[in-house]
């Protein structure tokens, strides 16, 4: 498996340092260091990745696939807090914080599609970060990129308009929004699925008016 989950990494070297602005050396270390201890693991659609109320213990890294976190609200509606995708780091940090104490996990993530993936032991992070320096600084890397993808979300949901919602959620994602159901990015847009319908259908309205419009 090490040598697997090096190869996976290289492919996405140059995406993964201009995301967590790290040097080519300290994404070697990180790698080296930590292939030993990972396992390939893969999910069919629909699958849990990590299970709401049950402490989150692993982290995973997938190699292809498209994941999605979120949550139950007290009255059941499933909302969507975010997705993973190729080259991408899949889980909740808090709730891997969380388990350290044993507390169950706030969030789910489940299999939007079929993944591959390497799954790590969160534990052995935390005790291979207490034992390297450098491995302290790529966890500190990974966590602002975190909150920086948090704060793009916030800064999304802020939008009163679910049209430029949908607008930044594209720019924010490309691609993403073909490889992944309706029923779930209108929850990440908080949204109903009809509204959402809805929206596309006026959006491509729009877009066959706009080129009739061409002159001859």
């Amino acid at each position: 498996m090490p040598a697997v989950f090096l190869q996976q990494r290289e492919r996405f070297r140059e995406a993964t340092l201009k995301r967590l602005g790290v040097s080519g050396e300290l994404f070697d270390q990180f790698n080296r260091t930590l292939a030993p201890h990972v396992q390939q693991v893969r999910f069919r659609k629909g699958e849990y990745l990590q299970h709401a109320g049950k402490p989150a213990t692993a982290g995973f890294w997938l190699f292809s696939g498209v994941g999605r976190r979120g949550l139950i609200t007290s009255d059941g509606t499933d909302v969507t807090m975010g997705f993973a995708t190729d080259g991408e780091p899949c889980g909740s940090h808090h709730d891997l914080l969380a388990g350290e104490q044993g507390l169950p996990a706030l969030e789910f993530v489940v299999a939007e599609s079929a993944i591959t993936a390497a799954r790590f032991e969160w534990t052995t992070i935390v005790r291979l970060r207490e034992q390297h320096e450098f491995m302290r600084e790529y966890y500190l890397k990974v966590a602002e990129y975190s909150l920086r993808r948090y704060s793009q979300s916030c800064y999304m949901r802020s939008m009163t308009s679910a049209a430029d919602r949908l607008q930044t959620f594209r720019q924010q994602h490309p691609g993403l929004e073909a490889r992944i159901s309706q029923k779930a990015l209108a929850s990440f847009l908080g949204i109903t699925p009809q509204y959402m319908s809805m929206l596309l259908r006026s959006a491509r309205i729009r877009g066959e008016s706009a080129g009739t419009d061409k002159p001859a």
